[in-house]
C-alpha cells in the first residue's frame, strides 16, 4: 500500500511512496503558487501556469536577480533556472520528485533561517527566499561542498534526500559525516573536524572528515551517501571502450 502523508501545515503539501520512491504532490488552491527547482516536476493539473525565471521575485531589478542565479547555479549546487507554478482560477496540483532515489520531508518554516545542503533543495513558495551562503574553507574541507543554501522567512520548504531521512531535535553535540547531511536550523553551528584523533587513523577508518553539529535546533540527515555510492557503482563498471 502506498505510503502517504501531510506534511505542512501552511501548504497542502503530500508526500508519498516513502522513503524508496517518494512523491510530492502539491494542492494549490487557487491562484496559490509554489516555486521549483527546474527539473524537478513529474506532472500538474491543465489549469498550472508555469513561468521559468533565473530569479526570485524578492530579489528586487532583473540584474540583481540574474547575478543571484548566476551565484546560486555555479556555486550553490542548484540549477540556474526556478519554475514558479500557479494553479490559475481553480484549485490544482503539481508533483515533484528528486533526480535520487529517496524520501522527502517539508520544513515548515517560521520568521527563522534553515541551511540546506544544495542538492537537497526542492521546491518553496515565495515567502520563502533562497540564496547560498558561503561556508569558507571549512566547507572546502568537508570534501562535499562550499555552499550551503540559505533558506528565510515563512512557509513550506519541500527538501529531499538520498535514502531516508531521520529527523534530530538536537540539544548539544553531534558527530555526522560529511556526506549525510541534509539541512539544519540556524540555532546549530558546525565545524569540520577529523573522526578521530589523528590524521593517518581518520582516514585509515574511511571516515577522514566530519561534522562536529553543535548547538539546539532540528537536523535532518540522509541514509545514505551519494558520492560515495557514485563511487561504489561506478568501480563496479566495465571500463570505457575507447
Amino acid at each position: 500500500m502506498d505510503i502517504q502523508e501531510r506534511l505542512s501545515a501552511t501548504m497542502d503539501i503530500q508526500v508519498l511512496y516513502r522513503p524508496a520512491h517518494s512523491l510530492a504532490q502539491v494542492n494549490l488552491a487557487p491562484n496559490e503558487m509554489i516555486r521549483a527547482e527546474a527539473g524537478a516536476m513529474v506532472s500538474m493539473t491543465r489549469n498550472i501556469h508555469v513561468e521559468a525565471a533565473a530569479k526570485n521575485p524578492n530579489d528586487g531589478g532583473f540584474g540583481k536577480r540574474l547575478l543571484k542565479g548566476l551565484k546560486r547555479a555555479a556555486l550553490g549546487g542548484e540549477s540556474f533556472f526556478t519554475n514558479t507554478y500557479t494553479a490559475m482560477n481553480q484549485p490544482g496540483h503539481v508533483t515533484f520528485a528528486p533526480s535520487l532515489t529517496g524520501d522527502m520531508i517539508v520544513h515548515d518554516l517560521n520568521n527563522e533561517q534553515l541551511v540546506i545542503q544544495g542538492s537537497s533543495y526542492v521546491a518553496a513558495p515565495d515567502s520563502v527566499a533562497i540564496d547560498t551562503n558561503f561556508q569558507g574553507f571549512k566547507g572546502f574541507f568537508s570534501g562535499e561542498s562550499l555552499f550551503f543554501l540559505t533558506a528565510t522567512g515563512s512557509g513550506p520548504v519541500l527538501l529531499n534526500a538520498f535514502g531516508a531521512i531521520e529527523t534530530v531535535d538536537l540539544d548539544g553535540e553531534m558527530v555526522v559525516d560529511t556526506g549525510h547531511i541534509v539541512a539544519f536550523t540556524a540555532g546549530i553551528n558546525y565545524s569540520v573536524v577529523k573522526a578521530s584523533k589523528g590524521w593517518i587513523s581518520s582516514f585509515l577508518s574511511g571516515e577522514g572528515l566530519v561534522l562536529r553539529m553543535q548547538g539546539r535546533g532540528r537536523m535532518y540527515v540522509q541514509s545514505r551517501n551519494p558520492n560515495e555510492y557514485g563511487s561504489t557503482v561506478g568501480g563496479m563498471l566495465p571500463a570505457r571502450q575507447s
